[in-house]
């Protein structure tokens, strides 16, 4: 009964709209100690490389032969380790004509690289940048924020060296309040003009994603106070860069990728409902916001905040990559899924990404894992008779591809 929806599903050109490909590899030219926790990617027996269920090990096996050319046999002899190693690190330093063989073996066709672009990723048709915006929000002293953990500590260093690099890019030198405004303004200004389709932020790594409306006038004050040291006037600044970021986002019709995923016991830093006031409020309520990882594990947050509406849809999207898809399995997903999909308005709010950021090799992992869960969601669907195989095909296109294409105007 679903044999054209499954055979069509497995014929969509992705769009992953939320990966890091390269990431490991573009913070080996930071300092050391200047590098983010997460940057990682070396060779894994599939055992080992966040795979808890099966379906996952065989995901790994199947990409480690389709794009590095490793056969079982050699992933499972002791012996080979070592070669193994080697052979995927030259592969993986390659990224230049490894990215292009790991998106035709997933069947993508744009991929969105987030928040740090690779350099050899540049001038590749298929990739697309979302710039961190983060280290605009911290120009002061951030010491105060590194004691929550050591992923919070790496992002703040990793945030300090971003901005020094910011900076002399776009020739700032002032600590005055009106000319630090004109320096985001430009550097938001410079990440378009290099062909960003969005913005990102994640800094819910460090602090709650919640951001007060601070009133424009009081931006000198607080700025003023915060470089003094004032850590009360401090956090205001950064709510303060925040609203004005998202204005600007209005300006360049661009949408918010905002990361709110649970990574550590601060639960209530990353809950999708901190973003509330912000689609209550007459002007930022036009910016577009897209909820990354599903707000993992709170979906329900994730779809009152995409549901949330007057007489006409609201902003909100919603991303399903991340631990929800490398970590998960597809029968798991589709149950999530299955959930949001029972209300039409998110029908054109969901969206496909992998999240990827321990190595190329969970681009295609992802890839199967999206489309098995979109097929099995979909198919319970038809099975109940709440639709029809020809309504399942369009919400399939529209999760995997559609939505992404519209949204970052590709």
């Amino acid at each position: 009964m679903t044999k054209k929806l499954r055979e069509s599903i497995d014929k969509i050109s992705l769009i992953d709209q939320h990966a890091y490909p390269g990431l490991a590899g573009y913070f080996e030219d930071y300092p050391p100690e200047n590098r983010l926790l997460t940057a990682n990617d070396t060779y894994l027996n599939p055992n080992n490389s966040h795979a808890d269920f099966p379906y996952l090990r065989e995901a790994h096996y199947e990409a480690y032969e389709k794009i590095y050319g490793f056969n079982r046999e050699d992933i499972n002899n002791p012996d080979k380790q070592d070669d193994l190693f080697t052979e995927y690190d030259r592969q993986r330093n390659n990224l230049r004509y490894l990215i292009d063989k790991v998106l035709d073996t997933a069947g993508i066709e744009t991929l969105i690289a987030a928040s740090f672009l690779n350099p050899d990723l540049r001038n590749n048709p298929r990739i697309k940048f979302i710039p961190t915006v983060d280290p605009l929000l911290f120009p002061f002293d951030n010491t105060y924020l590194t004691n929550r953990n050591p992923l919070a500590t790496s992002c703040i260093a990793a945030y300090d060296h971003t901005f020094n690099i910011i900076k002399v890019k776009n020739k700032y030198s002032s600590d005055n309040f009106f000319d630090y405004l004109e320096f985001v303004d430009r550097a938001l200004d410079n990440f378009i003009k290099n062909g960003a389709v969005g913005f990102s932020f994640s800094f819910s790594f460090v602090r709650s994603a919640y951001c007060e409306n601070i009133p424009q006038n009081e931006g000198l004050r607080i700025f003023e106070h915060a470089k003094k040291g004032d850590k009360n006037a401090y956090r205001k600044l950064q709510d303060f860069l925040v609203w004005h970021i998202m204005r600007k986002s209005i300006e360049y019709n661009l949408p918010v990728q905002w990361h709110l995923a649970l990574s550590d016991n601060h639960i209530g830093c990353f809950d999708p409902l901190n973003l509330s006031e912000m689609i209550c409020d007459p002007v930022v309520s036009e910016a577009k916001l897209v909820v990354l990882h599903g707000g993992y594990p709170r979906f329900d947050s994730a779809e009152l905040l995409a549901l949330a509406r007057g007489l006409m849809p609201n902003n909100v999207y919603i991303d399903i990559s991340g631990n929800i898809m490398f970590r998960n399995h597809p029968s798991i997903l589709a149950g999530t899924l299955r959930k949001w999909l029972e209300k039409p308005p998110l029908w054109n709010k969901i969206m496909y990404g992998s999240g990827a950021h321990h190595g190329e090799r969970y681009i295609y992992v992802c890839s199967k894992v999206g489309r098995d869960a979109v097929y099995l969601a979909l198919k319970s669907m038809i099975d109940d008779n709440i639709i029809d195989e020809d309504t399942a095909m369009i919400i399939a296109r529209n999760i995997l591809r559609e939505n992404a294409q519209k949204l970052y105007n590709l």
